[in-house]
Order: C-alpha cells, then structure tokens, then sequence
C-alpha cells in the first residue's frame, strides 16, 4: 500500500471517529435530558394530590427511563466502534510513519547520490581544465619556439624608413574593416601601448588620400605584414590587394608575414588561401590581444637585429 493511500485511510479512519463522537455526545445530551425529566416526574408523582396523577408521572418516569436506557446503549456502540476505529488509526498512523521513514531515507540516499555523482562531474572538469590549461601552454611555448627557431635561420631584409621618420614601422595591421570593433581596434591600441610602431589605415590614411599608394607605402616602409585572416577579410578587395602585397614582400626577403586566424580554422584557411595553411599562425581562439602583442614584440626585437 502506498504513502498517499495510507494517508487518505488516515484522514477517512479519523472523519469516522469524530462522527461517532458527535453521535455518542448526542445520545449523551439524550440521557441527561431524559434524567432531568425522570426526576422531574417522580417527584412530581410524590406530590401529587391524587392517586391518578401520581400514575400519571409515573408512567412518564417510565418512559423517561426507557429513554434513557436507549441511549446509553447507542452511546455504549458508540463507545465501542470509536475503540475500533481507534485502533485501526493507531495502525494506519503506524503505516504513514514508517512511509515517510522510508521516503525520507529514499530522498537523502538520492541526495547523496546526487551529491557524489555532483562532486565526481566538478573534479573531471577541474582535471579537464588543468589537462587543458597545460596543453595550452605547451602549445604557446612550441610557437614561441618555432617563432625563436625562424628569427634565427632568417635571412636579413631591407626596409625603407617611415616618411618623416628615421625607422621603418613596426607592423602593417592588414585586416577587415568588420572586424575592427571585435578584434582589430583593440591590437592596434594594445600594440602600440606596448611601444610598437603600428601602420593602420585609421591613423595613416586622411581624407582625399590614394587608399592604394598610402596601402604601398605603408608595406614598404613596415618590417612586418601582420594578416588578421577572418571570414571577413576574404570577401573584401583591398584586403587581397594587401595580401598580395604581403605576399609579394615576404617572398623576395623584403619583409615578413604574419599570420593571425580570427574566427577561423586551419581547414578554412586551407579552402580560402591553400598556400597560407601551412605558415605558422597565432589563432584568437587561443591567443589573448595581451599574448598575440607579448609575440610582436618578441618578434621585432629579434627580426629587427639583422634587419639594415
């Protein structure tokens, strides 16, 4: 039988009872009245100036009498089935504790389950993530390794000055124009708050300016391209204008390319730019803006020592 339905014979074993109470107190009402109305009658028939009337109240007293027999007998079956009922609440009460014992135990058994299973779920993540964290730095330190291993076997590269200028720029940022405000605007202001001279178009193209001859200039005069390679960035023309570029730089030792994978996979870049797939890059998935900038200036301090 089942915790609801021993409770439900609870509730209907107890409504049974306190009818019966009300009958038995009823009947009981019954008995004082036809008590009162007895003793009324006898002493009544005491008084009374003739045989005939004292009869009279006597056989009322009679009746009263027999009242009063009646309904101490309903209230004695009365009595009698409350003992009964009684015991059979006692008994479901008994039913609905032990229901609840076991539902109790049952909850706090699921409690601890849940709770190991919970403690087991934070411990593999807290070991996902600290196998992760070390991958991820081994992955920075076999970059930086390959990057040192570049700088080293590098040939030197002739750069022209800045206008205006005695150096050459550090870096020319080519990129997107959409993908300014999610990544690019905040290299750039890192960089060049690191120290790094940095050529963007913001800053180095005006109004009534050639966006060709000032993208030309900025490549001749910048030790590195630094490509943010996007979604974006294929589907614009003068950022293939400045790939090219680039490109063309990098593969007569007048300067270098540097990759960086924004919101791309190594796949992607191999269906838009095969030939790009196979350099060496720094993806936003897993380089911070302060890591890809900590690269730069590894970087220009390396490759500008044997630049002339």
């Amino acid at each position: 039988m089942s915790l609801s339905t021993d409770r439900s014979t609870v509730a209907r074993i107890q409504k049974d009872i306190n009818d019966l109470q009300r009958r038995q107190a009823d009947e009981m009402k019954k008995v004082a009245t036809a008590t009162k109305n007895m003793n009324s009658a006898m002493s009544s028939a005491n008084r009374a100036s003739s045989p005939s009337s004292a009869k009279s109240y006597l056989g009322t007293a009679e009746r009263e009498s027999r009242n009063i027999d009646s309904a101490q007998g309903k209230a004695a079956g009365y009595s009698a089935d409350i003992a009964r009922k009684m015991s059979d609440l006692t008994r479901a009460q008994e039913r609905v504790l032990k229901g609840e014992e076991d539902e109790r135990k049952k909850t706090s058994d699921l409690y601890e389950k849940q709770r190991r299973a919970d403690e087991a779920a934070r411990k593999r993540l807290s070991d996902d993530n600290r196998t992760l964290a070390k991958d991820l730095a081994s992955l920075r330190a076999q970059l930086t390794a390959a990057i040192s291993t570049q700088a080293s076997s590098t040939q030197p590269f002739v750069v022209e000055n800045a206008e205006g200028r005695n150096t050459p720029y550090d870096f020319f940022i080519s990129h997107a124009w959409k993908d300014k405000e999610e990544f690019v605007n905040d290299l750039v202001s890192a960089a060049k708050e690191a120290g790094l001279d940095v050529w963007d178009d913001q800053s180095a193209i005006a109004w009534g300016d050639s966006i060709r001859q000032k993208i030309d200039d900025g490549l001749r005069r910048s030790f590195f391209g630094v490509v943010v390679l996007s979604p974006n960035f294929f589907e614009r023309p003068w950022t293939q204008y400045e790939l090219d570029g680039i490109v063309q730089r990098d593969l007569t030792g007048a300067g270098r390319l540097l990759p960086i994978w924004h919101r791309l996979t190594q796949d992607d870049v191999a269906t838009k730019a095969p030939s790009l797939a196979g350099r060496l890059a720094l993806p936003t998935s897993t380089y911070s803006t302060a890591q890809i900038v900590d690269e730069l200036l590894v970087m220009r301090d390396r490759f500008k020592a044997v630049a002339r």
